[in-house]
């Protein structure tokens, strides 16, 4: 019986993580709210400017559970097809890829941002720090 509970609930904290949405972030107060097909091409690397400006992306670890829900939802693609679609991108010269984090964490991503002016980030909605401006929502 308490394994079975056990079990229950942690399906059910699981669950709950993978069921949360992402903000799009960036600490610019000058950047405005982003439409989802701008936000799509910004991760497809389509898309390198935001209101005439040069912008930066940065990506979680590779191996982060956060960034696979984040691309599954915003573009229905894998890590890996991500990874090969930047790849791509990168060795033809048409666009730069997102930075890597080492490790997935608030503190890194904060300070990221803090030495890119038009650096812009996703982050799971319940880690949403306060004085960052949110660029777009991206729900379930």
């Amino acid at each position: 019986m308490i394994r079975l509970v056990l079990t229950t609930l942690l399906l059910g904290i699981a669950i709950q993580a993978k069921a949360s949405g992402f903000a799009v972030i960036t600490l610019n107060p000058e950047m405005k709210a982003l439409r989802s097909n701008q936000v799509k091409l910004l991760y497809r690397g389509r898309m390198s400017h935001v209101n005439g400006a040069p912008v930066r992306l940065l990506d979680l670890p590779r191996d982060s559970e956060s960034r696979e829900d984040f691309y599954r939802k915003l573009l229905n693609k894998s890590p890996t097809q991500m990874s090969a679609i930047w790849a791509r991108l990168s060795f033809s010269g048409k666009a730069i890829a997102p930075v890597e984090i080492p490790e997935e964490s608030l503190e890194i991503i904060l300070h990221w941002l803090e030495n890119n002016a038009n650096g812009i980030a996703y982050v799971p909605e319940e880690l949403l720090p306060e004085d960052a401006y949110v660029i777009y929502q991206l729900s379930d």
